[in-house]
């Protein structure tokens, strides 16, 4: 390897690469088997990495948890899901060890299990639970539940529901059999294999779910792409995101749908613009045409930089916001869905639709009851909250200026979401009381005209019902009672990302904050 690839991947392992960096890594590690090898190596030996699982051991509690859940190192934010992916693989072999079990009496696997729920064993009869180790040539099998195991070497991480049934062949291959899997794959995984019956699915660099059964196999690529082989090697294709396949079980392709998911979102269709008095009010933002902005680059994000004063000034200063557009006067009905057409239906339009729009809505709410509180969720591109002037949760994606403000989130690659590779975004605790506080929340798009998100909110102590892959159903982040036919439409957005493993939320009156009288 020449000398600044290496220094590359040495960058990457520190945390110091630079988004400009970024794309020459990936394409680096995507086309250079010595390079996914170096990384892996380095990678297992890096100081960095084992003082970040020793740390985490220490700091661990007895009983076990995700290690979705555990990971609470701050990540930079242009770093892509393959570095939040590594961070939990390598963070999690140090915090699942028997009780006075030390360092050195380790048999180490090629994968080890971040939790089980239900019952699971191997070809050996031996029983699996969390911080199991699995070896190369075992088959795992569970009738019931859900299992989360990550791979030594690659950084694969994966989530498998029952009934499953899964050879693990090597730390770069599973055969599948029975079962669906859902796989995040970080850059040094690249090459990971899914086989079924049917067809192999070769990883580039993505995140997809394959279901495999006695009828045949499924794949759906949530991010990125695989290609997806024959077993005699003779023909391959190529899957980007948003595509989904089925073949039936002589391997014979029987249905491939191109369009992109989050084209395919349902939009709630409910009047947005229709404010009453129990309404949190807000307002729509945009350019009335290109001419009124100075834009560095064509990527830039325009819309979301000229808000940061507002941010910053604890939302008291909106002398920036006149040079801005306005739509219609608001009321908040909940980020859940796409939001294609939203600035045409709001009066934004005519706009310049190249440059974005934001909606900021901002009121004095009641929350539900006193107690801790923190936010799940994603957007494609724009979403911050903040409570009493402070923003508390972030969940934009990395193109956003949003991330100027360095506001702490957790990251969730377990928890599949619809547009967000590193799955669902997630603040600390927040402490409120009965008392009224300031609610600010800013939602919306860098550019164009396919936009979408997810805004749910967790009390501590509440239990949830969870959906097959382990994600609890938080409730829809919502400050008025919906109607019959908001909840009907609710429930349709919630059979569809359910049906495609996209993510999952639930609706409760229990859980609204209400607008202050």
């Amino acid at each position: 390897m020449k000398n600044e690839e290496l220094n590359l991947l040495h960058r990457y392992l520190d945390g110091a690469i630079t988004p400009d960096e970024l794309e020459p890594l990936e394409d680096l590690l995507r086309t250079s088997e010595e390079a996914r090898a170096t990384l892996r190596s380095l990678a297992t030996i890096d100081a960095k990495w084992q003082q970040l699982a020793t740390e985490e051991l220490v700091a661990a509690p007895s009983d076990s948890v995700t290690a979705s859940r555990m990971t609470r190192k701050a990540i930079p934010w242009w770093l892509t899901f393959s570095a939040i992916a590594a961070s939990v693989i390598f963070g999690a072999f140090g915090w699942f060890r028997a009780p006075g079990q030390r360092a050195g009496e380790i048999r180490h696997g090629i994968a080890r299990v971040i939790r089980i729920e239900g019952d699971g064993t191997t070809g050996k009869d031996r029983n699996v639970a969390d911080g199991t180790e699995l070896f190369a040539g075992e088959e795992l099998e569970m009738q019931r539940g859900l299992i989360e195991l990550a791979f030594r070497e690659t950084g694969v991480h994966v989530v498998a529901t029952a009934p499953l049934r899964m050879m693990l062949s090597s730390d770069q291959r599973v055969s599948l059999h029975e079962g669906q899997v859902k796989l995040v794959v970080p850059p040094q995984g690249v090459g990971f294999v899914v086989d079924t019956a049917q067809r192999k699915f070769v990883d580039l660099g993505t995140s997809f779910v394959v279901t495999a059964g006695a009828k045949g196999s499924e794949v759906l690529v949530l991010d990125g792409q695989i290609s997806v082989d024959d077993h005699e090697g003779t023909s391959a294709e190529l899957m980007n995101e948003g595509e989904f396949a089925r073949f039936d079980r002589d391997g014979k392709l029987k249905k491939r749908t191109p369009t992109r998911l989050s084209q395919a979102l349902p939009e709630l269709s409910l009047e947005a613009t229709r404010a009453g008095d129990s309404s949190l009010r807000g307002i729509v933002l945009g350019y009335e045409s290109r001419a009124a902005m100075t834009k560095n680059g064509p990527n830039e994000d325009v819309i979301a930089r000229e808000l940061l004063p507002l941010i910053r000034s604890g939302f008291n200063d909106g002398s920036h916001l006149e040079a801005l557009k306005q739509g219609e006067p608001l009321s908040f009905r909940g980020i859940a869905g796409a939001f294609h057409e939203f600035p045409d239906r709001t009066g934004l339009a005519p706009y310049s639709r190249e440059d974005g729009w934001l909606v900021w809505y901002h009121g004095q709410v009641t929350p539900a009851r006193a107690g801790r509180y923190r936010f799940w969720g994603y957007a494609d591109n724009h979403l911050l909250l903040a409570i009493n002037g402070k923003p508390v949760f972030e969940g934009s994606r990395k193109n956003s200026s949003f991330k100027e403000l360095g506001i702490e989130r957790t990251d969730n690659p377990a928890l599949p979401c619809l547009i967000a590779p590193a799955g669902f975004a997630c603040s600390e605790w927040v402490e409120v009381g009965n008392d009224p506080v300031r609610l600010d929340i800013l939602f919306g798009e860098v550019g164009g005209n396919t936009t979408s998100g997810l805004l749910l909110v967790e009390r501590e102590g509440e239990t949830y019902e969870e959906t097959l892959w382990g994600q609890p159903k938080w409730p829809l982040f919502l400050t008025e009672t919906p109607s019959a036919e908001e909840a009907a439409e609710f429930k349709r957005l919630v059979d569809h990302l359910g049906q495609r493993t996209m993510g999952s939320f639930s609706v409760s009156e229990e859980a609204v904050w209400r607008v202050a009288e």
